[in-house]
């Protein structure tokens, strides 16, 4: 095969596959390319050229001309052409817009008869294991357009790097906030430390979380737990949008008080802050030892 015929033969392809997605069937879409290739064809030598059946190139040749991409120029014998390609392609947009026009009809009339048809539906998909999380959060960020909360420990973090360097580059706006040591790709936007829990929590910790919120209508929520391993769950829904991203906001905000304000947060409420962990009592540090220094040796005792 010399190098012209094998451009021919991708351009050919080409041409077929697009005009198998207008609806033209293949034999169709193989016909009509040969009838371009060479004007005025016998069907027997369409037959030779296109690979169509010899029994069936007559029934093809038929529907071209019923949809007015073939004309007969001849018969005797039957010669056939094609029509001219631009002057196909705007018979078939005209006819696909007026499809469209009748189907935008029957759509409202359906709207206005059944209400139940405008809600949007809620589609969720369940993730299992830590490489389909990563598959799917990287997905989800190479498709980002404008703005991305983002929340994981450092290991998650960093196998996104390529995806989120492509997204800084693309001029996606990252809000970042990173749990445990090591380094981390910092994305175009600003970059939180997890500061309050960097020396009491570490990367191998058995509870571990990640969660992505793209553009508003995106989410990715998933947790790292014991045995049970990575599980989550890839959503479009404007409740888990807001739930999720507020999530992370609001993380980031006390991290951005403890960065003003640790000593004095830790001197309240620990190390860690743990202490404001305790939801069941409004404890500190000073009403703990307070509490603590009450105990009499024998409660002490007791108590140990």
């Amino acid at each position: 095969m010399y190098v012209g015929q094998g451009r021919t033969m991708n351009h050919r392809a080409g041409l077929v596959e697009a005009l198998c997605a207008l609806d033209f069937t293949t034999y169709e879409a193989r016909t009509y390319t040969g009838l371009l290739e060479v004007s005025s064809q016998t069907a027997y030598g369409l037959a030779k050229l296109t690979g169509v059946p010899q029994p069936k190139i007559y029934e093809v040749l038929r529907r071209l001309e019923a949809r007015k991409a073939a004309v007969l120029v001849d018969s005797d014998p039957q010669r056939f052409s094609a029509t001219p390609p631009g002057e196909l392609l705007l018979r078939l947009r005209a006819d696909f817009e007026a499809r469209m026009e009748s189907a935008d009809m029957a759509v409202a009339v359906a709207l206005s008869e059944n209400g139940t048809l405008t809600e949007t539906p809620e589609v969720m998909t369940g993730l299992a294991g830590r490489v389909s999380v990563v598959e799917n959060a990287r997905k989800l960020i190479a498709g980002a357009q404008e703005k991305v909360y983002m929340s994981g420990w450092i290991p998650e973090l960093a196998d996104l790097a390529p995806e989120l360097k492509q997204g800084s580059s693309k001029g996606v706006f990252f809000v970042t906030l990173g749990f445990g040591k090591g380094q981390a790709y910092e994305p175009n936007g600003h970059f939180y430390r997890h500061a309050s829990t960097l020396n009491t929590l570490y990367h191998h910790h058995q509870n571990r979380h990640f969660a992505l919120v793209i553009d508003g209508r995106s989410i990715l929520w998933a947790t790292c737990i014991g045995e049970v391993g990575w599980t989550g769950l890839l959503a479009n829904d404007q409740r888990l949008v807001g739930l999720v991203r507020t999530y992370i906001r609001h993380d980031i905000y006390v991290q951005k008080i403890y960065s003003r304000f640790g000593s004095e947060l830790e001197d309240t409420f620990g190390a860690g802050l743990e202490l404001l962990t305790n939801i069941a009592e409004d404890i500190d540090a000073l009403s703990l030892s307070n509490s603590r220094s009450h105990i009499k040796p024998a409660q002490a005792l007791d108590a140990i």
